[in-house]
């Protein structure tokens, strides 16, 4: 009696139990990041409830969560990958169309201004084409002006997102952290597993891998360790809890964001170890899209500046003086680290484009840009002009890092590869030409700097909010060339510097022909390899590389990410038809199982009856 009582009493618990895991997971199929449970059931040892042979029916001996650990990393890292690459996109393609468009873009500017050089080469006394020429330069400088703004804006757009994406990593971080402490809690004081709370502690660590990437490590005690995704840097660790946040770079009139961690007490930038998620996304833009396609740019306009320049500088307008500048030649300064100890602010590095026209023979000692001055004879002007060519093929679409070091003397990096070495160290108080641009720290006072001072200088970006027409009276456009009169016998190149005669277009034509003058990236050999729409198509073709790439990118994880989202819904998801057949047969159980309960109490009954 007393064993068909507890056999059908267990199984009645045991079915109620189960119906309650498939009741429980019928109210989650909705709920996010839930992972299935099943009633583990068996057969309880006969010497436990009976000394008999017959039996000791029933027991759950776990409710266990269906989940594969495997599938849950597999989607945490494709989460990662799925999430920066839309972002990437999304921001890719919002800075595609102001920096890199085809139709009325920088392209079609710098084209009208070499055509409008051109109509005045064909008319070279027209004052209304000499307009022109100053009219389309305007409207250059007006649309990189509002280039810029867009850019700027963009630049802000990536600072606040940078700050709202490390708010949201922190909330993350602080939840799984929080249910590491429950999960191990319960885990030492129950058998049972705490089910629901790994679900919402996986389901934590998933919306985290949506902002970066993360490794996981679980621990002995239940509770999961959590580092940035190269491994490197523990964010949840024991009980210790290490949140990120954003701010200003050490350069802090750059107004650039990166990413901080505090790491034995010191504040330190990790922007460098975060590849995944939309932080990640949100640097790789910055550095690889927006950056570059600013500096490569830069360098197109640079370029266009100096050669121009120079080349008018050739020429002589219609007071005979030579020419001045067209637009305002590169010149800008280095910004200071918040961490230096010296006085310098920066404002005394100078960056500029100047050839050392000191050394070249012929120089009076004074700037050749200012109208009429003049070297003692025009090979000495073309010797001026090849220089500045040759320095314009050596810019190079890239920023500087510039260190005091322990001589006092100045080591110029590339800013983004300082572990190679210095570019060139510049003794204290001189200046020296590297890139093809002028470094001039001849204006640092002494025991303004120390030593460990950083400095860094993005003088091709610079160009891009400092373009800028200055000539402004068309009557000094120095259309005519050097005069074609011989006195000597060596040709032009001994002749003294004057004008040709009035409606002369040497000049101009020369100018109007550089669009199609090999003056940038120069090759090993010393030989520039593109002109100056060249350089633009480049980074143009760069730009559109670096979206399409991206969008091939966006569309592989996404298939990724769905196929692991499948993956994970047909181990651990909850299937309702599944789900109500059981319900069926545990409640058919449970059913049979008051059967056993009720025949035990009409034995008990009978026996009561036959004795009393």
């Amino acid at each position: 009696m007393a064993d068909l009582l507890s056999i059908g009493a267990s199984a009645a618990n045991t079915f109620k139990n189960a119906i309650d895991v498939t009741s429980h997971n019928v109210a989650n199929v909705s709920t996010e990041g839930y992972s299935r449970q099943r009633a583990e059931i068996s057969s309880n040892a006969t010497n436990s409830l009976t000394t008999a042979f017959n039996g000791g029916g029933s027991s759950v001996d776990t409710i266990e969560r269906i989940y594969a650990s495997y599938i849950q990393t597999q989607l945490v890292n494709s989460n990662s990958l799925k999430s920066r690459y839309d972002e990437q996109l999304s921001l890719a393609q919002q800075v595609e169309g102001v920096i890199a468009s085809n139709d009325e873009g920088v392209q079609d500017f710098m084209q009208r201004i070499f055509d409008s050089f051109q109509e005045l080469a064909d008319n070279p006394t027209s004052s209304t084409t000499q307009q022109v020429v100053l009219d389309e330069s305007v409207n250059m400088e007006s649309l990189l002006g509002n280039m810029t703004n867009v850019l700027n804006e963009t630049n802000e757009q990536v600072n606040k997102q940078l700050s709202n994406t490390v708010n949201e990593v922190n909330t993350r971080l602080e939840a799984i952290h929080k249910i590491n402490e429950q999960v191990a809690n319960l885990i030492n004081t129950n058998a049972q597993p705490p089910n629901d709370l790994l679900d919402q502690r996986d389901q934590a660590i998933l919306e985290l891998s949506q902002y970066m990437d993360i490794k996981t490590y679980p621990q002995d005690d239940g509770k999961i360790n959590v580092s940035t995704g190269d491994g490197r840097l523990p964010l949840i660790s024991d009980r210790t809890l290490t949140k990120l946040d954003a701010g200003l770079s050490e350069y802090t009139h750059d107004n650039r964001f990166e990413v901080y961690m505090n790491i034995n007490g010191e504040r330190r930038v990790i922007s460098d170890n975060i590849n995944g998620g939309e932080l990640g996304a949100v640097l790789d833009f910055r550095e690889n899209m927006l950056d570059k396609s600013m500096n490569e740019l830069g360098v197109v306009l640079n370029g266009m500046t100096a050669s121009l320049n120079w080349q008018h500088y050739q020429g002589y307008d219609e007071d005979g003086n030579a020419g001045g500048n067209l637009y305002a030649p590169l010149d800008t300064n280095a910004l200071a680290s918040s961490k230096n100890t010296g006085t310098e602010d920066g404002t005394n590095i100078l960056v500029n484009f100047t050839p050392d026209i000191a050394a070249l023979p012929g120089y009076n000692g004074q700037p050749p840009y200012n109208p009429g001055t003049q070297p003692a004879t025009y090979g000495d002007k073309e010797t001026f002009l090849d220089t500045a060519f040759t320095a314009i093929g050596e810019f190079k679409a890239r920023e500087y890092e510039v260190r005091v070091n322990g001589a006092g003397d100045f080591d110029v990096y590339d800013a983004s590869d300082v572990g190679s070495g210095p570019l060139a160290t510049v003794p204290f108080g001189t200046n020296t030409e590297i890139d093809g641009l002028n470094f001039d720290f001849s204006g640092v006072g002494a025991g303004t700097v120390t030593e460990g001072d950083k400095f860094i200088v993005k003088p091709h970006q610079a160009m891009l909010e400092n373009f800028e027409t200055v000539l402004t009276d068309s009557g000094q456009l120095a259309t005519r060339g050097q005069s074609p009169i011989d006195t000597g016998a060596a040709g032009l190149d001994d002749e003294v510097p004057a004008p040709a005669a009035e409606g002369d277009n040497t000049n101009m034509a020369n100018m109007a022909s550089l669009q199609n003058k090999n003056l940038l990236y120069s090759d090993v050999t010393g030989t520039p390899s593109e002109t100056l729409l060249g350089g633009y198509s480049m980074m143009a073709t760069n730009v559109g590389t670096y979206v399409s790439s991206t969008e091939i990118q966006a569309t592989a994880q996404s298939n990724v990410y769905d196929q692991m989202v499948s993956r994970r819904e047909s181990l651990s998801g909850v299937n309702l038809d599944e789900e109500a057949a059981n319900l069926l047969r545990f409640q058919q159980a449970y059913q049979a199982s008051a059967q056993i309960l009720q025949t035990a109490q009409s034995i008990f009954q009978t026996l009561m009856n036959a004795i009393g």
